[in-house]
């Protein structure tokens, strides 16, 4: 019997630093006003011509060199990802070109900020059904490109951050019948869910290009903003807590398991008072929710890996912890894993 673990996690972020004074120098918005919304202080941009390969690519070798293998060890690439180098074809294939990683598969997820979640539970799906040895999960986002650097986009552009964090995960063969659980120290994924709800689609959304805008890309879209994200703040944030709480709840129940007995949550970083909200519901202690948002505002699929890695560095996430993620995202899409780790 298969299972999977994580073997190695590793993150990158440009050096380039944007703080909430640098973005009110040209909008109409302030440190005040971002922090007690969002409690997002800096964020980090890329410098021109970087592209979310460049910036994946030390996130991977880090991943790598910590799980004791090379790019080239791993048999398939599960990239997430909705800041793509190209339109198409995905990051995966040109992460394998740049890796030399000859002929392995790769696949691109679009689920947003729920990107690792969905992407965990594809590579713990196809390791169990013996599909792939070792996979490696890149979730990877240049995003300050596309936002509205005016008044007109401010409520989006003071949110997002450019990023990039890596996952090596690994099959390990189990003896007996004994799978990881919340009831024994075996190492792996435990258990995955995960939803979604297209009816919100155009309520946290990035228009064109797509093939809804006639040319894919016009002087209309290009005036009327449809080429910078949009969103529903109230609507987001109350979809957020709602089906990150319910998913989160789901799991833990059919594994018998307590919020109580949660040693590590490490949830999408979109906004700490979401994050404060689902905690609060669920009963668990600040001490145990890492967050870093306040650093690195919201780089999407990029945000858990991000905090995966930093909280290894931190030694706040250790071997044996039982370690819930979780995820909203647009679409919508949510979701969470429940890791052994």
């Amino acid at each position: 019997m298969l299972s999977s673990v994580v073997k190695g996690v590793g993150h990158n972020v440009p050096a380039r630093v944007v703080t909430n004074l640098d973005l009110a120098r040209f909008m109409d918005t302030s440190d005040e006003w971002i922090v007690e919304r969002t409690g997002i202080r800096e964020r980090r941009f890329v410098e021109p011509g970087t592209t979310t390969t460049d910036l994946a690519i030390p996130a991977i070798r880090m991943a790598c060199q910590r799980a004791g293998v090379t790019p080239q060890d791993c048999d398939m690439i599960i990239a997430a990802t909705l800041s793509p180098d190209y339109f198409f074809p995905g990051i995966g294939t040109v992460l394998q070109n740049k890796l030399e990683m000859k002929n392995v598969p790769a696949i691109d997820l679009r689920a947003q900020c729920s990107g690792l979640i969905y992407g965990l539970a594809t590579a713990d799906a196809y390791i169990r059904a013996g599909m792939a040895k070792r996979i490696l999960l890149v979730c990877s986002e240049v995003q300050s490109p596309i936002l509205d650097m005016s008044n007109r986009g401010r409520d989006m552009a003071v949110l997002f951050g450019d990023g990039a964090g890596a996952l090596v995960v690994e099959a390990t063969s189990l003896t007996g019948n004994e799978r990881p659980s919340s009831r024994n120290n075996v190492r792996g994924v435990i258990d995955s869910a995960m939803g979604s709800d297209g009816s919100g689609a155009t309520l946290l959304y990035l228009k064109a290009p797509g093939s809804t805008t006639a040319g894919f890309m016009t002087q209309e879209s290009l005036d009327s903003g449809d080429i910078h994200p949009k969103m529903d703040g109230r609507v987001v944030f109350k979809n957020a807590v709602t089906r990150m709480l319910e998913v989160a709840s789901t799991v833990l129940a059919r594994n018998g398991v307590s919020p109580s007995d949660i040693d590590l949550v490490l949830p999408h970083q979109a906004n700490l008072r979401i994050n404060e909200a689902v905690r609060e519901k669920l009963g668990i202690p600040e001490d145990k929710v890492f967050n870093n948002i306040q650093k690195y505002g919201n780089t999407t699929a990029a945000t858990i890996p991000i905090c995966m890695s930093e909280a290894v560095e931190a030694g706040k996430l250790k071997e044996g912890q039982l370690v819930l993620t979780l995820a909203f995202g647009a679409g919508f899409t949510w979701g969470c894993n429940l890791i052994r780790w």
